[in-house]
């Protein structure tokens, strides 16, 4: 993979990055075997073979006790054989890492990514359809002794879809969360956080609306956090909480619901490590059929460090995903998704300044709805080098 040099005058707070990469996908569309790919997207065949390249710079500096970050990018995607997919992206990352006093501190950050919507879930197959997320967060962390402390945060959130998707439709949203945390010496703590989150849909819904869909919504989350330091080489994270958003046109849009996960962390030797999980989410999915989409993912994932610059992942997950709801009060057959994801990557830093990487990924996917079943095959090679 040919990788641009990056040249730059400074200190090592400041960072030059230019990688390239290239990904070989069978399936882009994720479409269904047998499907009539020439019909559907013009071709005999979904394989595809995208170019990536991103210039980037980096600047992490500290002074005294405030930490300043900041990271922006520029990503090109060039495709191949669908070349109306391609697109540019200015992405960026900064935070300003706070301490105010030695028993308050927090983080002020800012993010923005710019992305192509997965053909997993949207299928329009013959358009771009780009996906942009901004968000901006004010939190902060008081220590009230020795063992608890105080947490607070502030967050705006943006989704803009360059084409209208009533699934995840563009939005705005504000969330407040307050919450409280006992923490032992050891590493272990017990949490509680309360979220509650006021949203308004930016796209184009007028009211009232014949397939139910409001313009705004609420939510809010209750959650307890369990960390446990088990040993020098094992940690446990659990996470248990109970979602509920509702509208306050069509209330029949309405859904509440268990979330949570658990994951265990094990370094079995200095050169081996181990992490297995699961989670539970629950997210809005706005269709004519259904309200929200309930996912359990399990996973486990083996990391092997070959050598101080190599290192070998394998990642195995498998998500059952069901879907729910019946905004127009007619009993429909509920669609469940069951995915199949297994990979295998190698990294390797050959010298300070340069990274490569190599992946092999098998993603399939089975549902009870015709039309929803796929597999895809991918192999993703890149480089970057950064002075």
């Amino acid at each position: 993979v040919p990788v641009a040099g990056a040249w730059a005058e400074g200190n090592q707070d400041l960072q030059f990055r230019a990688s390239a990469a290239v990904v070989h996908d069978s399936n882009i569309f994720r479409l269904p075997a047998g499907a009539d790919t020439q019909t559907l997207i013009g071709r005999k065949s979904a394989a595809e073979k995208v170019g990536v390249t991103t210039l980037g710079v980096n600047y992490n500096k500290a002074y005294s006790l405030q930490n300043v970050e900041l990271d922006v990018s520029m990503v090109k995607y060039d495709y191949q054989n669908f070349s109306y997919l391609g697109f540019s992206a200015l992405n960026y990352r900064g935070a300003w890492r706070y301490a105010l006093t030695p028993r308050l501190r927090g983080t002020l950050s800012t993010t923005r990514e710019k992305t192509l919507n997965s053909f997993v879930d949207f299928r329009g197959f013959n358009v771009r359809n780009e996906r942009t997320d901004i968000n901006a967060r004010l939190d902060g962390t008081y220590e009230l002794g020795a063992n608890w402390r105080l947490i607070a945060g502030l967050t705006r959130s943006t989704l803009d879809n360059s084409l209208p998707i009533n699934s995840e439709a563009d939005s705005r949203r504000i969330i407040g969360d307050i919450g409280v945390r006992y923490v032992l010496p050891s590493g272990s703590a017990l949490g509680y956080t309360l979220r509650r989150a006021n949203g308004v849909y930016t796209s184009n819904r007028p009211q009232p609306s014949a397939g139910f869909f409001d313009d705004h919504f609420q939510q809010t989350e209750h959650e307890l956090q369990l960390t446990l330091a088990l040993s020098r080489d094992t940690s446990a994270n659990f996470r248990a909480g109970y979602l509920q958003r509702s509208y306050p046109t069509y209330s029949q849009r309405d859904f509440d619901g268990l979330v949570g996960g658990a994951t265990l962390n094990w370094a079995y030797s200095p050169k081996l490590g181990i992490s297995a999980g699961w989670t539970r989410s629950l997210g809005s999915f706005e269709t004519a059929d259904f309200n929200y989409a309930q996912t359990d993912r399990f996973s486990i994932g083996p990391v092997w460090q070959l050598s101080p610059k190599a290192t070998v992942r394998v990642q195995l997950a498998h998500a059952v995903r069901n879907f729910g709801g019946t905004p127009t009060g007619l009993v429909t057959l509920q669609r469940r998704d069951i995915t199949r994801d297994a990979s295998l990557s190698l990294d390797w830093q050959p010298t300070t300044f340069l990274s490569l990487s190599a992946s092999l990924q098998n993603a399939r996917r089975t549902s009870n709805l015709a039309g929803f079943d796929y597999s895809a095959n991918t192999i993703n090679l890149s480089a970057q080098f950064t002075y």
